[in-house]
């Protein structure tokens, strides 16, 4: 078993360190489902002096969205009217020294005003990154709200015969980096919500553990290693206890554990117990939360709180599965798998509005779903390919570059 020490860059502002990447990222992503012909018209410019690899990347990250009609041009005196916004730049380079800048531009074409004018300088080495870290400035000035550019995912993934792996990388499967890497198998990702921690379950001790990792540090612990399966972590909202799934007792049910070192003498407090198998719990930044149990004959979600509230059944009406419930970060939301006529299909629920509605459209076997930090964006994985759709599901977005394994699991980070 090895473990890596990789530590996550903080997001990138106006200084930022880049470099030329020659695999155009529009290639590497397929838009599978959905028509944006309906939405604003942004225009992206080639940029001056580039490969085509900054203007392609641009494009790359405002198609996923889902909320724009993107169009790239060869120039500014190419962008045919009606469409609302251009971004354009350039890009300049000291080959000697490897440092770079781009140059670039938001412009309102409705009133000819210039919205966003910024200089990025950077070094040859993270061009993506950086990249990304211009379009959250552009999309914060369109949206007036963050965009998951510069979040990052984890992904567990077996890599052959007897070779499993935790995968850290960009949002959109790029700069992958491996956390950690054993002959065992890897499930149940979860974040804290700083980033900092990642928790998950392994096999390596003959039975499913649950551990903790500091993702800078590299450094690891077990936090739940009790008599039988321990299973399915998720951080409290202060991240100094994990909601965990454990048949220590009659059944399987859901516990709070401290997050620190398991001993003979840890202990465990119910927090679930309501059916014969209670599982899959996600906390809210409220403190609410969501879990799988078979109560009423067969897997259903279900909410309580961290007081141990009486439970309420939140899949109504949706069929006899619904399982792995995650919480969107303003906790209005949840989504999840529900299996229809044998498909399992990604859906999202609004707690609000008690609508509830597939956002995955041509896969057949959806696992995992988890939401971006900014709420507009799932993830979810189906038939070893791994997906992003718009949280309305008018747009899904197939990520062609993620070929680190057959995908066990995926999990969106909880911050920016």
């Amino acid at each position: 078993m090895k473990i890596f020490n990789h530590s996550i860059n903080k997001k990138l502002l106006l200084i930022l360190s880049v470099g030329i990447s020659f695999a155009y990222a529009d290639q590497n992503i397929e838009i599978v489902g959905g028509n944006s012909a309906g939405n604003p018209k942004l225009a992206v410019v080639n940029f001056t002096n580039e490969d085509g690899s900054v203007s392609d990347e641009v494009t790359s990250d405002f198609k996923i969205t889902g909320e724009f009609n993107v169009l790239n041009y060869v120039s500014s005196d190419a962008v045919e009217s009606g469409a609302q916004y251009t971004i354009s730049g350039s890009v300049s380079s000291d080959p000697v020294s490897g440092h770079m800048q781009i140059e670039y531009q938001l412009l309102n074409n409705t009133t000819n005003q210039v919205l966003l004018s910024q200089t990025a300088a950077f070094n040859k080495k993270f061009q993506r990154k950086a990249i990304h870290a211009i379009d959250d400035n552009i999309y914060k000035k369109l949206t007036n709200t963050p965009s998951a550019f510069t979040s990052k995912v984890a992904l567990a993934v077996q890599q052959g015969a007897g070779k499993y792996a935790v995968v850290l990388a960009d949002y959109d499967g790029y700069n992958p980096k491996t956390l950690i890497s054993m002959a065992h198998p890897i499930t149940s990702l979860a974040w804290d919500s700083t980033g900092n921690y990642l928790s998950y379950v392994t096999y390596e001790t003959g039975k499913p553990v649950v551990y903790v990792q500091n993702i800078k540090a590299g450094t690891r612990y077990v936090v739940a290693n009790f008599n039988g399966s321990n299973s399915s972590p998720a951080f409290t909202p202060n991240s100094q206890k994990l909601a965990v799934t454990l048949s220590k007792d009659y059944g399987s049910h859901v516990y709070l554990v401290n997050n620190q070192r398991y001993t003979s003498a840890s202990g465990a407090i119910p927090l679930v117990n309501f059916g014969t198998i209670d599982t899959e719990a996600d906390i809210s930044n409220t403190g609410k939360v969501v879990f799988t149990s078979d109560h009423d004959g067969g897997p259903q979600i279900f909410m309580t709180d961290l007081n141990g509230s009486t439970p309420m059944r939140v899949t109504n009406g949706l069929g006899k599965y619904n399982t792995t419930a995650r919480f969107s970060n303003d906790a209005s939301k949840i989504t999840f798998i529900n299996r229809n006529s044998g498909v399992l299909q990604a859906y999202v629920l609004d707690l609000v509005t008690q609508s509830a509605y597939p956002i995955s459209q041509n896969a057949n076997h959806d696992i995992a779903p988890s939401f971006a930090p900014n709420d507009k964006l799932i993830m979810f994985s189906s038939d070893n390919s791994v997906y992003i759709s718009n949280i309305t599901g008018t747009t899904q977005t197939k990520l062609n570059n993620l070929n680190y394994g057959q995908v066990i699991d995926q999990r969106w980070s909880k911050n920016f």
